[in-house]
């Protein structure tokens, strides 16, 4: 029997994938490794095909307690075995990367600079061309600064970006199941649990939702916009834009001036904010509570401020245990 076209071609794509693999661990040089991350960025099958290979590597390093070292001097590399590797790794992965494509590859470009904020941290970063993200607690990015793209990785946490005008480079920046466009605009991004909550306060972003082939989806003309004044929610492979009124977008960036705003969340809502911003929690440990209504302005650290107000205003009481967190109970 003989193999179909499509089976040939994908067979040929999986051992230049598995190929590649080898070069970047071998230590491929920098314009060999962008060459890599081109060619994995130029289709999606490239890129699921890379996601297999890497997958199934790092799970054969971890059955080897000591891995054999990779030899760097032969003319030819020999790709690792197809077969077994690829029975490693399931269809979930591949849908991974399709909703990210190359994303797999960054760790190895030396062009990729990482920048983080520790819990309860708040810091701004001044890119080289001039654009600003200012990160919130517990964050991370990934910035490479190209020719012909900027290209950010949220990879967990809050980010608001300050994009500088550049027609030459588009602005793109990757969130979960997000895929984000923006040039001379200014947009808040968070990761939360299940989705990706985007805030506009200046210009136009385009949006790529999850399932997206690559970031191209945010750059085709017929992508949906997000103008400022305006948001969405994007996850489970759809984009819900939200209209957003001006409290709304007040409360979603109160964050940059160290600030809490609460107009009607829940007490668990506003728990979870202030958990953001502490190391021992605050704990909610009569559920009866969760629902309770509550509001106002605090700065990010006030959390005793706020739990003050919360035993003022209802039957609750915060009981400090010996690691610093507080347990929130029914006033007996």
């Amino acid at each position: 029997m003989t193999a179909s076209p499509a089976g040939a071609e994908r067979q040929q794509i999986d051992e230049r994938a598995s190929a590649l693999l080898v070069r970047l661990h071998a230590g491929a040089p920098a314009d060999e490794r962008r060459a890599i991350f081109e060619w994995i960025e130029a289709d999606p099958r490239h890129a699921v095909a890379f996601a297999r290979m890497e997958a199934a590597w790092e799970a054969g390093e971890r059955l080897r307690a000591v891995p054999p070292p990779v030899e760097t001097t032969a003319p030819v590399v020999e790709a690792p075995p197809m077969v077994s590797r690829r029975a490693l790794v399931g269809g979930s992965v591949a849908a991974l990367v399709v909703a990210g494509i190359g994303t797999a590859a960054w760790r190895y470009l030396g062009d990729v600079d990482l920048h983080h904020t520790r819990t309860g941290e708040r810091r701004t970063v001044t890119l080289a061309d001039g654009s600003r993200i200012h990160l919130n607690t517990a964050s991370a990015v990934e910035v490479a600064l190209r020719k012909s793209s900027r290209q950010v990785r949220l990879i967990k946490g809050e980010a608001l970006f300050e994009v500088a005008h550049d027609p030459g480079r588009p602005f793109l920046v990757e969130a979960g199941s997000a895929r984000l466009r923006a040039i001379g605009t200014a947009f808040n991004v968070r990761i939360r649990d299940t989705v990706v909550e985007l805030t506009v306060t200046e210009g136009v972003v385009a949006v790529a939702e999850a399932g997206g082939k690559s970031q191209a989806n945010a750059q085709r003309a017929d992508a949906p916009r997000v103008v400022a004044g305006g948001g969405a929610v994007i996850g489970s492979g759809a984009m819900a834009p939200t209209a957003l009124g001006p409290t709304i977008l007040r409360q979603r960036t109160a964050w940059q001036d160290g600030v809490i705003e609460l107009d009607g969340e829940t007490l668990a809502q506003a728990v979870a904010e202030f958990n953001r911003y502490r190391g021992p929690p605050i704990v909610i440990g009569d559920p009866r509570l969760a629902n309770l209504r509550v509001g106002g302005r605090f700065e990010v650290d006030e959390a005793d401020k706020f739990l003050t107000a919360v035993e003022a205003s209802f039957p609750v009481n915060a009981i400090a245990a010996a690691d610093g967190s507080i347990l929130l109970v029914t006033k007996s």
